[in-house]
């Protein structure tokens, strides 16, 4: 019995088979790829940003007279706050200052150590430091806002210009995107702190 070849038809068939068992594979592994690269971008962005909203939080709720004896808060704004607190536990207050750079879409730290004898502020000293990165805030969605005493969960925030000695809490909303051509989507996490050293009678 003679044995007998494929035929070219069955080497087409064959051929487009391979091939469409190749694309599959191909297509599984890339959503695949991609669902796992979405599921760790989100992941990393919700653990990035609870470590930020925590460390800010802690350290707005102990805003306290400056070491000059000036009010707790210098200045706020929509994408930057600048406040007073004993963030190094040397018993002075320490110059806070966090803001959005645009440039590098991050949120910075700005830290002024209170030193010498009477302690001061050298604003030229100040040590910035990165602390989250892919920062999607704009206009319409605010870093800081800003609340009275009067605050029970559904009131506006503050209108400006600011009376900063009617601020009793701040909500910090962190809209983060670590890749806009790919899922997910900007992810916002938000959490507000009280300062708990204002008191209503300033």
């Amino acid at each position: 019995m003679r044995n007998r070849g494929f035929s070219l038809t069955e080497f087409l068939v064959a051929i487009g088979i391979a091939l469409v068992v190749a694309i599959v594979i191909t297509a599984f592994a890339r959503n695949t790829f991609f669902l796992n690269y979405s599921a760790q971008a989100s992941l990393n962005a919700q653990l990035e940003s609870r470590k930020l909203l925590a460390l800010m939080v802690s350290e707005l709720r102990s805003a306290s007279v400056s070491a000059l004896g000036g009010y707790a808060l210098e200045s706020a704004g929509t994408s930057t706050i600048t406040f007073y607190a004993d963030v190094t536990g040397d018993n002075n207050a320490d110059r806070v200052r966090y803001y959005i750079d645009p440039a590098t879409k991050s949120v910075k730290r700005g830290l002024v150590v209170a030193s010498g004898t009477p302690p001061s502020y050298s604003i030229p000293s100040e040590t910035l430091s990165i602390l989250i990165s892919d920062i999607a805030n704009g206009t319409s969605t605010a870093l800081f806002d800003y609340y009275n005493g009067n605050y029970a969960g559904t009131s506006s925030p503050l209108s400006y210009p600011l009376n900063l000695n009617q601020v009793r809490m701040v909500r910090i909303t962190l809209a983060i995107d670590k890749d806009a051509y790919r899922l997910p989507t900007t992810t916002v996490f938000t959490s507000q702190a009280n300062l708990r050293n204002l008191k209503d009678n300033l």
